[in-house]
This record gives C-alpha cells, sequence and structure tokens, in this order.
C-alpha cells in the first residue's frame, strides 16, 4: 500500500474504473466488429455454445487482469472491487446499448443467426466483469 492507495477517493476510483470499462469495451467490441462475422457462432450450435464460454473466459480474464492493475495503488477491500466491477460492467453495457440503438436492435455485421449468440455472449461476459474483481484475489478488509 502507499499513500496514493489511502488517498484516492471513490469518486476519482469511479472514474478510473469507468475508463477500464471503455478501454475492454473498445477492445471486445472491435474484435467482435472485425472478427465475429467469422467466429461468433450461429443460433442452435452445440458447439457454439462452447465458443462462447471461451469468449466468456477471455473476457472474465482480461478484467481480472484489469482488476489486478486498478487495484495496484489502492486499498483493497470488498468496496473497491464492487466499484470497480461495477463500474466497467455498467459502461460496456450503456455503450452496447447505444450500439443497439443506433443499429436500430441488432448487433452491427453479424448475421441474423448470430444475433442470439451474439447477446448470450454479452450477458454472460458483463456477468464475468461483475464477477472478476472479486477472483482476483483476497480482500483486506
Amino acid at each position: 500500500m502507499s499513500d496514493t492507495a489511502s488517498s484516492t477517493s471513490p469518486r476519482h476510483d469511479l472514474l478510473v474504473a469507468i475508463g477500464y470499462g471503455a478501454a475492454i469495451w473498445v477492445v471486445a467490441t472491435a474484435l467482435i466488429l472485425t472478427l465475429g462475422p467469422a467466429l461468433v457462432p450461429e443460433e442452435g450450435s452445440r458447439a457454439g455454445v462452447l465458443v462462447i464460454l471461451v469468449f466468456a473466459a477471455l473476457a472474465f480474464g482480461l478484467a481480472v487482469l484489469a482488476s489486478l492493475l486498478y487495484r495496484r495503488t489502492r486499498i483493497d477491500s470488498i468496496e473497491s472491487r464492487l466499484r470497480f466491477g461495477t463500474g466497467i460492467a455498467a459502461t460496456g453495457l450503456l455503450l452496447d446499448a447505444v450500439v443497439y440503438g443506433v443499429a436500430t436492435g441488432r448487433y452491427p455485421l453479424l448475421a441474423d443467426s448470430q444475433q442470439g449468440p451474439i447477446a448470450f455472449f454479452l450477458v454472460l461476459a458483463y456477468g464475468a466483469l461483475l464477477v472478476a474483481p472479486h477472483a482476483a484475489g483476497r480482500a483486506r478488509g
């Protein structure tokens, strides 16, 4: 723990978490828009469920890494983990809502048969983002 860890405000920590959330969203959205048409499985594919689970595990891993980076200069606590998890997940959810709104309720560049699987991935990934900070190690308070 450093002096920086004890002097950050909850508002500043939330803004930093939102920044991490935006960065994760940009990376994930760029991958979905560039590789999604080839990688997102079609509806009804049992093997596709495994593909989506792998993608969600990658999102979880990225969120754990981001959480560890975030906590390097902060006191680790349940409160800070909740702030980070909700900050990154809410940021992505809000940005995806904008994408869906602009694209009239469809994820851009994906076929009709890929809309259900991408929605499954997004729900699973945002749940993983909420849980990831708690899986990144033990809190000290």
